[in-house]
């Protein structure tokens, strides 16, 4: 009985431990980006304001059409008292009053069709149907923009997650390190040939180092958990990330291919050209209510007054011309305003020109930064690397002090950390550059 509760009890703490594995999940950078851009709630309001453009587009072209209506009442009335004036001797009494009829009314029906198209109105439909496409097209543009930033921003937490992956394998491999310099050093002084003060060091740098990993691990389990939810993954994933080709860069542009690049590929500046021949069109509306309208109207109307009389498939069609001395005078206001929205349309163009413009210069300089400290912290290491190696010899031959060689150490520690940091660093001011100039895929 005892062997089958313990296969139980073993087979429930299975099953148990099972529920709660973590689901892993392998990544790499183009994949990630994918799915961040997939589950962007920034990216959802952009394309519900293209959706919200492509509506009034559509709207606009609907008013192309003759206006239709169907109208149709139905009344009914009490018995109503008419006097009747007394008939004139020409009728000597015999035909009664046209209006006798109208004291058995009862009820009425009226039932109408209307039509009516402008002929003319100043090509305000024809610059309305214009001005909505513009403003379409401005809103695509609008949400490739807010796609490149969510693209960019995945990147940099991607490159976070890597930096602080390799930060953490760097203390780690430092920390076991530190840890077999204690316990060698333990030895050493059950030995009587180490002083307790510098088994104390020793062991000290090791609590040092441990204490920095758990500040590292904490980072980790962040950025990991900031790109789960940036990625729209469930909260028990568990992240791998796949670094191959993580650090494949294209070919150096120089400042003036970045330049040229940047002019004519940034969204931004597709976006606000586009709201500048919006806004012309805007113009051209109010200022044709500066002119006449001319229409064309159509209708149908069917009557039926009981015991009076009954009207079928009556036509009637009609053109109208009409001008507002008062809506032209409110229209030149008007038209002043619009000017000054344009001013404001253009002068937003220009501001932004400029500061693309600084913005790709400071990313061009940024990144060529970034590669010059690349290249410094890679050979930092090869240096910190041989000057910890020399350092330790000349403390096992007595030649150095503890602290020298425990410095070294740090030194060495710190240049690897300063590499993982800058490689990361270097790849996400490489990818901001090409977001700078429209580049990036």
């Amino acid at each position: 009985m005892t062997k089958i509760r313990f296969v139980i009890l073993s087979f429930v703490c299975g099953c148990i431990s099972i529920g709660h594995t973590q689901h892993i999940q392998k990544i790499t950078l183009q994949s990630a980006v994918t799915m961040g851009v997939e589950n962007s709630t920034q990216l959802m309001t952009s394309h519900a304001k293209l959706t919200e453009a492509q509506a009034r587009v559509r709207e606009a072209k609907d008013r192309f059409l003759p206006d239709v209506g169907v109208s149709g009442s139905y009344i009914r009335v009490n018995t109503p008292n008419i006097k009747m004036s007394e008939p004139s001797d020409n009728n000597n009494g015999s035909d009664p009053s046209p209006l006798s009829a109208f004291s058995n009314l009862h009820s009425l029906g009226l039932l109408q069709v209307t039509a009516s198209e402008p002929i003319f109105n100043g090509f305000k439909l024809r610059h309305n149907k214009t001005m909505t496409q513009y403003l379409e097209e401005a809103a695509r543009y609008d949400v490739e923009t807010t796609k490149n930033a969510v693209a960019l921003n995945t990147m940099k937490a991607v490159y976070q997650y890597y930096e602080l992956l390799e930060t953490r394998n760097v203390v780690e491999e430092n920390l076991k390190q530190a840890e077999q310099r204690a316990e060698e050093f333990r030895n050493l002084e059950r030995n009587g040939v180490l002083p307790r003060n510098d088994r104390l060091r020793a062991e000290l740098q090791a609590n040092s180092i441990e204490l920095g990993l758990t500040e590292v691990n904490n980072n980790v389990q962040m950025a990991e958990y900031n790109l789960i939810i940036l990625l729209g993954m469930p909260e028990d994933t568990q992240i791998v990330l796949d670094t191959a080709g993580i650090f494949e860069v294209s070919g150096n542009s120089t400042w003036e291919e970045c330049l040229q690049q940047g002019l004519e590929n940034r969204n931004e500046l597709k976006s606000v050209a586009y709201k500048v021949k919006a806004s012309e069109m805007s113009y051209k509306m109010v200022k044709a209510d500066r002119l006449p309208s001319l229409g064309l109207s159509a209708g149908l109307v069917n009557a039926y007054l009981p015991n009076v009389v009954t009207i079928n498939n009556a036509l009637n069609a009609g053109l109208s011309l009409r001008y507002s001395i008062t809506g032209a005078l409110h229209a030149s206001h008007k038209m002043r305003e619009v000017r000054a929205q344009m001013d404001q349309v253009d002068a937003a163009q220009k501001e932004m020109g400029n500061n693309i413009r600084m913005e790709i210069k400071q990313k061009f300089l940024k990144y060529r930064q970034m590669q010059d400290k690349l290249e410094i912290t890679d050979r930092a290491i090869a240096q910190a690397q041989e000057n910890f190696t020399i350092s330790e010899n000349k403390y096992k031959n007595g030649l150095l002090l503890l602290s020298d060689y425990l410095d070294a150490n740090t030194l060495l520690l710190e240049s690897k950390l300063n590499y993982a940091t800058t490689h990361a660093n270097a790849m996400v001011a490489y990818y901001e550059l090409q977001q700078s100039i429209g580049n990036l895929k």
